[in-house]
């Protein structure tokens, strides 16, 4: 990530923080997420509407903007369906409950390295790298073959790291 976004990332506040400088620091909005026209196996409803995805993730992230209960549904690279309930106060039910994810990026990026990327550039080098696993061992497995660099934690750990992404940038002179 760091030789990606050409700052340092050492942690997810640090990449956080890149992305959110390549989105002018206001937080993703709903315009803004990886939508698809067509139905994915990437998608998440609300109580009024369905959206489809290029990643599961955007559907955690959705819960933090409409501030209400998002059911989620996605599918590992295998193919194995995993449901997600999220909402911004209460956080995630995951089926299964020991599910994973990956965060990554492209190691094989265009973005030539003097440049800082746009958020098309960003989409296309993590989007395709950010699964769900129902295991850590399938984690590795999959992580053993792609060309990127990625790190897997509890899916439910990642939730922070939707909601830190949508927020809005706090208001000058707010304490």
């Amino acid at each position: 990530m760091s030789r990606f976004f050409g700052a340092s990332i050492d942690t997810f506040d640090d990449m956080v923080a890149a992305i959110r400088a390549v989105v002018e620091g206001d937080g993703i909005a709903i315009d803004e997420l990886c939508h698809v026209d067509g139905e994915t196996s990437h998608y998440a409803k609300t109580a009024s509407e369905t959206y489809y995805f290029r990643c599961f993730y955007d559907g955690i992230a959705l819960a933090h903007l409409v501030d209400e209960p998002v059911e989620i549904r996605t599918e590992t690279p295998t193919e194995e369906p995993i449901e997600i309930q999220a909402s911004p106060g209460d956080g995630v039910d995951v089926t299964p409950s020991d599910a994973v994810m990956s965060f990554g990026v492209t190691t094989e990026s265009d973005v030539p390295a003097d440049e800082t990327p746009s958020a098309p550039d960003v989409y296309g080098a993590v989007c395709p790298y950010v699964k769900a696993f129902y295991t850590r061992e399938d984690y590795e497995r999959w992580a053993e073959d792609v060309a990127a660099t990625t790190v897997g934690i509890p899916l439910d750990a990642g939730v922070p790291i939707a909601a830190a992404l949508t927020a809005s940038a706090p208001s000058e002179g707010a304490q």
